[in-house]
């Protein structure tokens, strides 16, 4: 009993720990919170930040081919059997036309020395400098469009919550409504005062309501679990979002389209710089190239080891240095060949550019009028919303009276359902227009380059 009584505390502490767990949140009390979380936090981000460093690495490296490059050396040899060549005899003292073995050097060698390179003249080394600064700027770029379409994203998830929460809202309202009316609809069915295929209808819509509801909340939860990748937060934890977007009110967007300031223009404006650079770089293997070296060694022998007697152990200095240089003269036109390819690639990237414009204006200005559409719609639909509750209202009583029948009543019903339903997608619409016309016009790009700007 005893066992029995420690399993059961054991298990009623974990799932203590367990609900405990699961009850942390984490409050936003606005958009902008939501956003800067996610900007502090989201892994892709933070991997676009990282590639950054790793292009500042690698503009280092091609720098550092500009300084002298300086290496040292030290060596040990053991000429455990020195060659011998041939000489004549005669030479030392023996026969004359013989000849004897003569073993040449010492046993054992010692060297040290230090050799530096200097590049005093390549052209293709500078423009190497200019090309990975440019694509470290390029870098930089691709760094604020994936904190722009990270913004966009937890903007238009957030938005997603919201709106499928507020469909939530009305169908539970609905739902409410027509289970009362099914309860009084019972009643008049047993009396006589109505059929049974009218009470069937109320059924069926109920039953269609509760599906909706169902599929609200999964769309809602779906959303959610987005939302929680974007901001990188555990699954196990709730999000509550206190602002309400509907009440929040419009950006002040202006009319302007900034071109110069959407990101994507000025990432192909980059890669078109970048592609011109390419091009000096192959031209830069037309000309000569400067280097200049130093050397200074030392060579130590003996054939006793580590013996440094200086009777028996010989050591001397020797330094060079010169200049030299590269003159290309003829490489088969592969230079050319390599030009011609930058060339043309530059003039595709020139008309990526001009579609991309085109792709710009379009974009804002679907997305300005769809907001204007939207906002206006949003007014009518809410007005719409209002007279189609007084209408029900109003045709429940008659009903509940004996005066209008339950067509006329779940005709209002309808009415007002897709009133609702109407709401709902053009507030989906204004937030979603008014987040593309930010991005667009490319106001967002310098919201995030310049922060104090939305103070």
């Amino acid at each position: 009993m005893k066992l029995n009584l420690k399993w059961i505390y054991t298990l009623s502490m974990l799932f203590a720990t367990y609900m405990v767990a699961a009850q942390e949140s984490i409050t936003f009390n606005t958009i902008e919170e939501t956003i800067n979380f996610a900007i502090e936090n989201n892994n892709n981000l933070e991997a676009a930040r990282i590639d950054q460093e790793i292009i500042q690495a690698q503009i280092a490296e091609v720098k550092g081919q500009a300084l002298p490059q300086i290496n040292g050396s030290a060596g040990f040899t053991d000429n455990f059997s020195l060659q011998e060549q041939r000489l004549p005899a005669e030479i030392f003292g023996g026969e004359p036309g013989t000849t004897i073995g003569v073993a040449f050097g010492n046993r054992y060698q010692y060297t040290g020395g230090i050799n530096a390179q200097q590049q005093l003249l390549n052209f293709k080394l500078f423009n190497s400098i200019k090309s990975t600064s440019a694509l470290a700027e390029l870098r930089d770029l691709q760094t604020l469009v994936t904190t722009q379409d990270l913004i966009v994203n937890v903007i238009q998830t957030y938005i997603q919550i919201q709106v499928f929460q507020k469909e939530v809202e009305l169908l539970k309202q609905n739902f409410d409504r027509t289970d009362n009316l099914i309860e009084l609809s019972e009643a008049k069915y047993e009396e006589g005062i109505i059929r049974k295929l009218d009470l069937n209808q109320l059924l069926v819509n109920r039953s269609n309501l509760k599906t909706q509801i169902e599929d609200a909340i999964f769309g809602k939860n779906q959303q959610l679990r987005l939302f929680k990748v974007l901001l990188n937060i555990p699954m196990s934890k709730e999000v509550v979002l206190e602002e309400k977007l509907e009440d929040r009110e419009p950006y002040p967007l202006g009319t302007e389209l900034f071109l110069d300031a959407n990101l994507e223009y000025q990432q192909l404006d980059k890669s078109i710089e970048l592609s011109i650079i390419d091009q000096k770089l192959i031209k830069a293997e037309y000309l000569p190239t400067l280097n200049a070296s130093f050397g200074y060694n030392y060579l130590g022998q003996a054939n006793e080891f580590l013996d440094f007697d200086p009777a028996l152990y010989q050591g001397q200095w020797s330094g060079t240095w010169g200049i030299s240089a590269s003159i290309p003269i003829f490489d088969g036109f592969q230079r050319r060949n390599r030009l011609k390819q930058k060339e043309l690639a530059t003039e595709q990237l020139e008309l990526d550019r001009e579609t991309l414009q085109l792709n710009i204006e379009k974009e804002y200005g679907d997305a300005r009028e769809q907001l204007l559409l939207s906002n206006s719609q949003i007014e009518s639909q809410q007005r719409n919303m209002e007279l189609a509750q007084e209408n029900y209202d109003g045709i429940k009583t008659s009903y509940n009276e004996g005066v209008a029948n339950l067509t006329e009543l779940l005709d209002s019903e309808f009415a007002l359902r897709q009133a609702q339903s109407n709401y709902l997608n053009a507030l989906l619409q204004s937030k979603v227009a008014e987040v593309t016309l930010l991005k667009s016009s490319g106001k967002l790009s310098q919201l995030i380059s310049n922060p104090e700007q939305t103070n």
